[in-house]
């Protein structure tokens, strides 16, 4: 949305309404993405959202909390959201490919860049969400997609490495204020309580309520596919499930 006024917002709804009228004609099917695409409209030029997305409304303290740089002020935003009901908010911060090369920045350098800005405003938005009494309903989750390897290359950076690396829960009726598993002293593979992401997907399901390993969608080809196959929410911090 950065620069995008709704008054643009609304000539490209008339654009678009125009380009999807030449293709109804030669697709019926395409009525039922239309009726998503006025949902999101509606959705995006509607006064709660409006007022959800000035951040200037925020007092200082709280934005300066939240640190004044893109990450921090997106965090914020995902709060004010999250308080006017939206369901689910992905904010995202990079970036954090620190090869070293091709333009990539190498580790040391991203990292000093990166994580205080990261730390500050993550930080700050389970505090605010604690305060607010929004955190048993809220469930934060940070995370990458893959780990780095745990020697650097000859260009100061770290390459793609998916054996071992964390994701961070927060909020939500978890149990914080523990680390799961561990890692060999190189941060290379897992020693103790290894965690797949089928794993995190089930604890993720298991906050919204849903079952998983029972729960079916189609795929493609029409068959039914349960969201996860194996993976069990983490007890350390769902507690026992029945």
């Amino acid at each position: 949305m950065s620069g995008l006024t709704f008054d643009r917002l609304e000539s490209r709804r008339e654009l678009l309404k125009t380009i999807d009228e030449v293709h109804r004609r030669a697709e019926p099917q395409i009525q039922s993405v239309n009726e998503h695409q006025a949902a999101a409209f509606d959705l995006l030029t509607s006064a709660s959202v409006k007022d959800a997305f000035d951040i200037s409304a925020e007092p200082d303290s709280i934005r300066d909390a939240y640190g004044r740089h893109t990450f921090g002020q997106s965090a914020l935003l995902a709060r004010r959201l999250v308080e006017r009901g939206v369901t689910f908010v992905t904010v995202n911060t990079q970036p954090w490919d620190h090869h070293g090369t091709a333009n990539r920045l190498p580790t040391a350098e991203g990292a000093n860049l990166l994580i205080p800005p990261t730390d500050k405003a993550i930080a700050a938005l389970v505090r605010d969400l604690i305060d607010r009494g929004l955190d048993k309903k809220t469930l934060v989750v940070a995370m990458g997609e893959f780990g780095r390897t745990p020697k650097m290359n000859d260009a100061g950076g770290r390459d793609h490495w998916g054996h071992a690396f964390s994701v961070l829960f927060a909020c939500g009726g978890m149990k914080m204020g523990q680390t799961i598993g561990s890692s060999d002293a190189h941060g290379a593979y897992v020693t103790e309580r290894p965690i797949d992401p089928e794993d995190v997907a089930a604890t993720v399901y298991h906050h919204l309520g849903i079952n998983a390993r029972q729960t079916t969608i189609n795929d493609q080809s029409g068959r039914p596919r349960y969201l996860v196959e194996k993976g069990e929410p983490i007890r350390e911090l769902v507690g026992e499930i029945a």
